[in-house]
């Protein structure tokens, strides 16, 4: 929904453009459009198409090909090149903006960190489904089970609080800090 969203202002924003006296926002509406459907229109609308749905609809033989399935997959990966325009984003600020470049790499920084530790945290929470708690394996999250002896939500079954387990570590592992108070469990 909010790719929908960004699809529908980009005909509005207007754009930097190059002139003989350095750079000048192109305010005029026909061009703002004209630009926008020559650059990033067409992925953002490739981008926006719900793939999943539309396999999920369809009940052909030809989609039950893997080849289809592959290309369903790899179009789903357009909505990644949007992240490509989080420059242009930066960059607007840097100019606008009075803020110092010092400042502008730090912002960077603390933003793509936060979204590695996100990243992350999913993948360590992933390992909870991985093995599961029949199997008779340790997981990291059965040590909190003698912490949360009086606690009525345990953290492995509510999802809030499992994410939140989850950034704390991925987060301190990814610092350095370490604490040590949730770590992976070995059976060798």
């Amino acid at each position: 929904m909010v790719f929908v969203v960004d699809l529908c202002l980009q005909f509005f924003l207007m754009y930097p453009q190059k002139t003989n006296y350095g750079y000048e926002l192109e305010s005029r509406h026909i061009e703002i459009v004209k630009n926008y459907v020559k650059t990033w229109f067409v992925i953002d609308v490739l981008s926006v198409i719900p793939y999943d749905l539309i396999s999920l609809m369809s009940t052909s033989e030809e989609l039950s090909n893997l080849k289809m399935v592959k290309t369903i997959r790899l179009m789903r990966l357009l909505k990644l090149v949007r992240v490509l325009k989080s420059s242009r984003v930066f960059r607007r600020f840097e100019v606008r903006m009075s803020i110092t470049y010092g400042t502008l790499a730090l912002i960077k920084f603390f933003v793509i960190l936060m979204v590695i530790t996100h990243w992350l945290a999913n993948l360590w929470a992933l390992t909870l489904v991985l093995v599961d708690e029949s199997d008779g394996v340790p997981r990291w999250v059965d040590g909190f089970a003698e912490q949360e002896v009086n606690v009525e939500h345990k953290t492995k079954d509510t999802p809030w609080k499992l994410y939140l387990t989850c950034m704390y570590f991925t987060s301190y592992t990814i610092t350095s800090v370490g604490y040590g108070d949730i770590g992976p469990v070995n059976t060798v």
